[in-house]
């Protein structure tokens, strides 16, 4: 059995081995529950006009059995000093938000605790942007749901967006403006998933004791206890998606 999983950045972040990983945990449950060895093809996108095609070539590559397309807080919720100043100056501002989205991609960065100390104090001074709005990321996500649902035999599950009782190293005014998006963004996805007949399935709100060990020392990426929750909750899904298959 092969799963196609669009996923986010916990999927390889943070030097973990791979059986601790949420994907990792989610197919060998699906495996135990099928009796059937699992395979599992990681790939990532953004939320743009063009992921629905992106999704539809690796379909066409892999053949799955199985899609899991997740829901990243990053896309809506990550607020960035450098994206505002692309957006307010132009080409000159864009020199500096490609720049943070490249450094961000660096190991070092992503997993260091001071530079998300430092990002994030700046957007306490400083104006800031989200890469997508909600309603972005909401027609992205649904016309990726129908290239997956128009093609017969793969099953789909769609992964909620993470939520926090408290965004970590974040001001109490970034904390309350992720909470509404977060919120926002849960009511948009399960309105269009019933509106597909399309499985869907949230992690729970995680509080601030228990982040304290399902994120990593950076407070960014999950830690093994929070790969291994996610991966319990992702497994469950698809387990469920495909006993309901069976009928």
């Amino acid at each position: 059995m092969l799963v196609l999983r669009i996923g986010t950045s916990n999927d390889v972040a943070g030097g973990l081995p791979e059986e601790q990983r949420a994907w990792h945990i989610a197919s060998r449950m699906l495996g135990e529950a099928s009796g059937e060895p699992v395979e599992t093809i990681l790939k990532r996108a953004w939320p743009t006009a063009e992921i629905p095609e992106h999704v539809g070539r690796w379909m066409d590559e892999y053949h799955p059995n199985v899609v899991v397309l997740q829901v990243s807080n990053f896309w809506y919720g990550h607020e960035s000093v450098p994206l505002w100043l692309e957006r307010k100056f132009g080409r000159a501002g864009s020199y500096l938000a490609d720049a943070g989205l490249k450094l961000g991609k660096h190991r070092w960065f992503a997993d260091n605790r001071l530079a998300i100390t430092t990002s994030r104090a700046l957007v306490r001074v400083l104006p800031s942007a989200t890469h997508f709005s909600v309603e972005q990321v909401a027609a992205a996500m649904e016309a990726t749901i129908q290239k997956v649902l128009s093609r017969e035999g793969p099953l789909l599950v769609v992964r909620g967006n993470d939520h926090w009782a408290k965004l970590p190293l974040s001001t109490r005014r970034s904390n309350n403006r992720n909470i509404a998006r977060n919120a926002a963004m849960s009511r948009t996805m399960r309105v269009i998933c019933e509106r597909h007949h399309t499985p869907y399935v949230e992690r729970p709100v995680v509080s601030e004791t228990e982040m304290r060990t399902m994120l990593n020392g950076a407070r960014w990426h999950n830690s093994t206890a929070g790969e291994r929750i996610s991966g319990e909750v992702d497994g469950r899904a698809m387990v469920a998606a495909w006993n309901a298959a069976r009928g």
